[in-house]
């Protein structure tokens, strides 16, 4: 004979079953008034079950999804594209697989006005770092953290334009052509995003170079131009001794 065993509960459900259980049953005096068992976890499932549904519904309109949107998009992500591309964001996801022409079309647009918005915001944030930039330190120029502030591949200015820039690897120590090229660029009005490989995390390091190449303090706090702590990229060839090296954002 086979003895079927019995279905084992998710372990959430079932913590909140027994907080359910022993709640109701504290709350009774006699023992034909005391909850049953299984009707309790029925409605420890209902309460887990509200509880997801109220939470997809937060996470699709945090993305500007409807809760069918984001259903499609869980069921993706269980999926190849899953694998394919795991931190895919919901509204991509569903553009690479969209259906028809009309629904790729419609999150396509939808990934523009999000962008936007987040551009905006970002822009916002920026604007007062800089502003308290030159509030503390008014004679310093800035100098970013490599590992810690990616760029874009476009410098969004105040305007709204976008205009493309370069990145250039140099290095302070014995590179006359790296001083040569960065003059050049900035004879040029080149908005750029400088990285010292040399600079070993020594601020000062940086700004003693740039002070001695002529590079604008105005360009800097306006981050048309700004200097970076880089690193070495051999499959770049980015190396101490392969510099300078351009290259379009």
């Amino acid at each position: 004979m086979i003895t079927k065993k019995p279905a084992v509960l998710p372990v959430v459900t079932m913590t909140l079953a027994m907080t359910l259980l022993a709640s109701q049953a504290a709350a009774q005096t006699t023992p034909e008034s005391r909850p049953d068992a299984s009707a309790v976890i029925q409605e420890a499932q209902r309460m887990l079950e509200s509880e997801r549904t109220r939470t997809r519904t937060e996470q699709a309109e945090a993305w500007r999804l409807t809760e069918r949107d984001w259903e499609r998009y869980e069921a993706l992500m269980e999926g190849p594209r899953g694998v394919w591309s795991p931190n895919l964001d919901p509204i991509t996801a569903l553009g690479v697989e969209a259906r028809s022409a009309e629904e790729r079309r419609r999150y396509a647009e939808l990934l523009v006005q999000v962008e936007r918005a987040r551009t905006e915001r970002e822009l916002a944030f920026q604007r007062a770092y800089d502003a308290a930039w030159q509030r503390l330190y008014p004679n310093e120029m800035p100098v970013d953290e490599f590992t810690l502030r990616p760029r874009n591949a476009f410098h969004f200015t105040d305007e709204g334009a976008l205009q493309a820039r370069l990145t250039v690897h140099v290095a302070v120590n014995d590179c006359e052509r790296c001083d040569s090229t960065v003059r050049e660029l900035l004879a040029q009005g080149t908005q750029m995003d400088i990285f010292v490989l040399d600079s070993d995390g020594d601020d000062s390091v940086i700004r003693d170079w740039a002070r001695r190449v002529g590079v604008p303090a105005d360009r800097v706090r306006a981050r048309d131009i700004t200097l970076n702590h880089g690193q070495s990229d051999p499959e770049r060839g980015i190396a101490v001794g392969s510099l300078p090296q351009v290259y379009p954002r």
